[in-house]
């Protein structure tokens, strides 16, 4: 079993087979998109704040702005992953045009199969594996640009054919809710002022904050709190940047405010939390 790599995909792509033991309970880094088969075993995993099951018999599509990492997994547990670049992933999103596959997404990136579906997707997962090491190097990102526009439209068609619960027209709370959570990722390391979200969406605060209590009976700031977390985490266990490094990548106004603000969220201070990280 290997660790993925968090950051950017090289050469366009990767696909392997992995455990996510290596991430301990910390936020599993995505740069474009990344689709998991599960081969065997079942973990209760986080996304987008949320807690579910995955199993085998199942997949997940994941995008860089979905917040997402294993709680626990079976002895067993392991996947199948093919990890993109955002460019090799972005043609497939200009290019897919409906309305509701990425509100279906947005909802549950989780898809159970049936036996049907579970062999072709085993399939085009073989498929990608070969692009990533047997291709021509100048065909490569088309080739893999295509395979992945042909799992989303496949998805679609699947969603639209089997669901009644997905419309033409999606809810303006639920798409507020998604352009929230799409401007938290972008913008989180430089503004965690909820009246800047507010401000984006054009709308007040109070309103922001019925939305996300609605959903998931958290605070706008809770969400942007958790994320940030999730982000020292991750620099933490998985780079040898400073504490100093991380409060200035994150633009705290200093050191100490960034220590103080970790500790309050865990009951750690940074140092305690990568001295705990590197004894996983």
């Amino acid at each position: 079993m290997e660790r993925l790599q968090i950051g950017i995909v090289p050469d366009g792509g990767k696909t392997g087979l992995t455990d996510f033991k290596a991430y301990g309970n910390n936020r599993i880094g995505i740069s474009g998109c990344m689709v998991l088969l599960i081969d065997s075993g079942c973990a209760i995993v986080s996304v987008g704040f949320k807690r579910r099951v995955l199993r085998r018999g199942m997949m997940a599509v994941l995008f860089y702005d979905d917040i997402f990492w294993i709680e626990q997994s079976s002895s067993t547990f392991h996947c199948r992953y093919v990890a993109l670049a955002d460019e090799n992933v972005q043609e497939a999103i200009y290019k897919l045009s409906s309305p509701y596959f990425w509100d279906a997404l947005s909802e549950n990136p989780l898809l159970s199969l049936n036996s049907g579906q579970q062999k072709l997707l085993e399939r085009w997962q073989e498929q990608m594996e070969w692009i990533c090491h047997n291709s021509a190097s100048e065909y490569t990102n088309q080739l893999l640009r295509n395979n992945i526009y042909n799992l989303f439209m496949a998805i679609d068609g699947a969603i639209t054919q089997n669901s009644t619960s997905y419309t033409q027209t999606i809810s303006r709370s639920r798409s507020l809710i998604i352009k929230f959570l799409k401007l938290v990722a972008q913008h989180f390391r430089t503004n965690r002022e909820v009246s800047f979200y507010a401000r984006q969406l054009c709308i007040t605060t109070t309103y922001l904050y019925k939305l996300t209590h609605k959903r998931w009976n958290l605070s706008p700031k809770e969400l942007i709190d958790q994320q940030t977390i999730c982000e020292i985490k991750t620099l933490l266990s998985s780079t040898d940047m400073s504490v100093k490094e991380i409060a200035s990548t994150l633009h705290f106004e200093d050191t100490p405010y960034m220590c103080r603000y970790f500790r309050h969220h865990t009951g750690f201070s940074p140092m305690e939390y990568r001295n705990g990280a590197k004894r996983l």
